[in-house]
C-alpha cells in the first residue's frame, strides 16, 4: 500500500470503516512517533513500546496526533487520547475511531473537523495551578513562569531585542555592533539613499500618516501609482495595497469564503493564513506541507461537496526557507476547479532572476493562479501588504474587504519607499543576484560544517535545527556574546525537535561576514552538544 492510498481513505466515506489495515496504520503511526523522538533516542519503535519507553514526551506526542489528524482526515477527543500509553495504544484508537460520523469529514457543507494551529493542544496554561477568582488572566502566569524557568536556566528572553542603529546588516545592542541576520531587508533597500529619498519627498507633500482609510480619504496618488507599479512588476490584471500583511491574510479568508466553501492550508502556513481561516464560517483543515499528491487526494474527496474550494500556499516558507513545487499545485488546483492563493511575503523580491517572485522563478504565468499576496515590509523595505490578481476579483476586493474598508491606508512614506523599491530592483538587478550568491554561500558553509539546515534551498532564509527550544536559546545567545545576531525560533512556532537559530541572508551582507558567521555558529553548535 503506497502513502497516497494511506492519506484517502474515500471508500470508508462509501461506507467501509474498516478499509485501512492495521499493518498500514502501524507503519504510519510508527513512522510520526519516530519523527518526534530526540535525536539521541535508541531502538526502533514497536507497538508494544511504551510512550515513555519510546522517549516520546507529551509535545511530541501531541506533534505527532496533529500530523495524524492531518493524514486520516480525522479528530482526536481528549478522552480517546487519555487511555493511549504504548505505540500501540493509538493504533488501535485511530483503527477504531478513525471513520466514526462525528469526527470525520462528511458530506455536510460545514464539516467539523477544524485543525487548531500547531502545538495548541499544550500551549495552554494548567488552569487547575491557578486560582481564577485572584487572578482572571492565568494566561499572564504561564507567561511569567516560562520567563522565570529561563531565567534559573541561566537564559535570557530571546525576544524584543532593542536595536540602538542599523547600518547595512551591522546593528548596535546594547552598545555593541554584531553583525545581523534578523533582517527581512533581502535586498538592502530600507536604507537605499533613492527609497529614503522618496520617503521624505512623501513626507513633505502629504504628511507621515494617510489619516483615514483609502476607502473615505485616505487615498493618494502614490496608493494608485503603486497599485499599478505592483501590478505591472508581478505580471497581474490589477494589485491594490492593503496597510499590513498580516491584517490581508487574517480579513481575507473570512471575507471572502464562508459556509459551503472549504479552505485548504498547508500545516506550515503562516499564522495570518490560520487566523483567517478559524474566523471564516466555512470548512477548513490543513494538508502535508509542499504535498500537491495528499492535496490532489483531499480535493478528489471533497471537492464536490462544496461550493468553492481555496488552496492557500506560500512561496517561500518563512521558518523552513524551502518553497511549493508551484506548477504542480497548479495543475491539481485546475484539475479539481478550485482556486489559488499564494503567500509571496517571502518570496517577492528574493525568488526569479528579477525578483518577480515565485512564478518567475518557475516561469509560470500569474494568471494561473487566482490571488497573489504579499508584504511590502520585507524585500521593498517599507510596509504594509497587497493583494494582486484578475482585475474583476481585485476591483472587489480592493472596495469590500475589511481590513482595507476600516483601516487607515498605509502611509505616504511607505507606499513611497514601496514605489521607489519597485524601480531601484528594476534598475539594479544585480542586488537579487547578490542574494542569490550570498544565501548560497552561506548554506555550502554550513552543509560543509555538517550543520542541519532541513529543506532550505534557493532561498535567503536559513535555519539551523537543533533539535531543542532551550539549546536553540542557548546557541542563539552565545552567538549575540561573539557578535553574531540571529534569533532562535522555539516550540510551539515549530515542533519542540525541530526549534532552531534562524538566519535571513541579504544583499547587504559581505562574504568576510557570512564567512565569520558559520565559522562561530559551527563552533557554538559543537559547544552545546546535542
Amino acid at each position: 500500500m503506497d502513502s497516497a492510498t494511506l492519506d484517502r481513505p474515500s471508500t470508508a466515506a462509501r461506507g467501509e470503516p474498516r478499509a485501512h489495515s492495521r499493518t498500514a496504520i502501524t507503519r504510519l503511526v510508527l513512522e510520526e512517533l519516530a519523527r518526534v523522538r530526540p535525536q539521541a533516542a535508541r531502538g526502533n519503535l514497536t507497538p508494544g513500546m511504551s510512550l515513555a519507553e519510546a522517549e516520546v514526551d507529551t509535545i511530541g506526542f501531541l506533534d505527532a496526533v496533529n500530523r495524524i489528524e492531518g493524514r486520516y482526515q480525522m479528530r482526536f477527543r481528549e478522552d480517546w487520547l487519555a487511555g493511549v500509553r504504548t505505540c500501540g495504544d493509538l493504533v488501535e484508537c485511530i483503527a477504531e475511531h478513525m471513520f466514526d460520523n462525528a469526527d470525520r469529514v462528511g458530506g455536510g457543507a460545514s464539516p467539523r473537523f477544524e485543525p487548531q494551529p500547531q502545538g495548541a493542544a499544550v500551549a495552554r496554561p494548567d488552569a487547575s495551578a491557578i486560582d481564577a477568582a485572584s487572578d482572571p488572566f492565568p494566561e499572564c502566569a504561564a507567561l511569567e513562569e516560562r520567563l522565570a524557568a529561563l531565567e534559573a536556566a541561566g537564559l535570557e528572553n530571546p525576544f524584543l531585542l532593542a536595536n540602538e542603529a542599523v547600518s547595512r546588516r551591522v546593528a548596535r545592542i546594547d552598545g555593541r555592533d554584531v553583525i545581523s541576520f534578523t533582517s527581512f531587508d533581502y535586498l538592502g533597500l530600507a536604507a537605499h539613499p533613492d527609497v529614503a529619498r522618496a520617503a521624505k519627498d512623501a513626507i513633505d507633500r502629504f504628511g507621515t500618516s494617510a489619516s483615514a482609510s483609502r476607502m473615505v480619504g485616505g487615498n493618494n496618488t502614490l496608493l494608485d501609482a503603486l497599485d499599478e507599479e505592483l501590478a505591472a512588476f508581478l505580471g497581474t490584471e490589477r494589485a491594490v495595497v492593503f496597510p499590513c500583511g498580516y491584517g490581508t491574510n487574517a480579513s481575507l479568508f473570512n471575507h471572502l469564503f464562508g459556509a459551503g466553501d472549504l479552505i485548504l492550508y498547508d500545516e506550515l502556513a503562516h499564522n495570518s493564513i490560520m487566523q483567517g481561516a478559524n474566523a471564516s464560517k466555512a470548512g477548513k483543515r490543513s494538508f502535508r506541507h509542499n504535498d500537491h499528491a495528499q492535496l490532489d487526494g483531499l480535493l478528489r474527496d471533497l471537492r464536490p461537496q462544496y461550493r468553492r474550494v481555496v488552496v492557500a500556499i506560500e512561496g517561500v516558507y518563512s521558518m523552513d526557507g524551502d518553497y511549493p513545487d508551484l506548477p504542480r499545485f497548479i495543475e491539481v488546483k485546475k484539475r479539481h476547479d478550485a482556486l489559488l492563493y499564494v503567500d509571496e511575503a517571502h518570496s517577492l523580491g528574493t525568488m526569479g532572476p528579477g525578483g518577480r517572485g515565485i512564478c518567475e522563478f518557475f516561469s509560470v504565468d500569474p494568471a494561473d493562479g487566482d490571488l497573489w499576496m504579499g508584504t511590502i515590509s520585507k524585500a521593498l523595505g517599507a510596509g504594509g501588504g497587497y493583494l494582486a490578481g484578475r482585475e474583476r476579483l481585485i476591483r472587489y476586493l480592493g472596495c469590500t474587504t475589511p481590513a482595507f474598508v476600516f483601516s487607515t491606508a498605509c502611509s505616504p512614506p511607505n507606499a513611497a519607499a514601496a514605489l521607489e523599491g519597485l524601480k531601484v530592483i528594476q534598475r539594479e538587478p544585480w542586488r537579487v543576484t547578490r542574494l542569490r550568491e550570498r544565501s548560497e554561500l552561506f548554506l555550502k558553509l554550513a552543509h560543509d560544517c555538517d550543520l542541519d539546515t532541513g529543506e532550505s534551498g534557493d532561498t535567503p532564509v536559513i535555519p539551523i535545527i537543533l533539535g531543542s527550544s532551550t539549546r536553540a536559546i542557548r546557541v542563539s545567545q552565545m552567538l549575540l556574546e561573539r557578535g553574531i545576531n540571529a534569533r532562535p525560533i522555539l516550540y510551539p512556532a515549530v515542533r519542540e525537535s525541530a526549534a532552531r537559530v534562524r538566519f535571513f541572508l541579504t544583499a547587504e551582507h559581505t562574504e568576510d561576514q557570512i564567512v565569520r558567521a558559520v565559522a562561530t555558529l559551527a563552533d557554538v553548535v559543537r559547544e552545546t552538544g546535542s
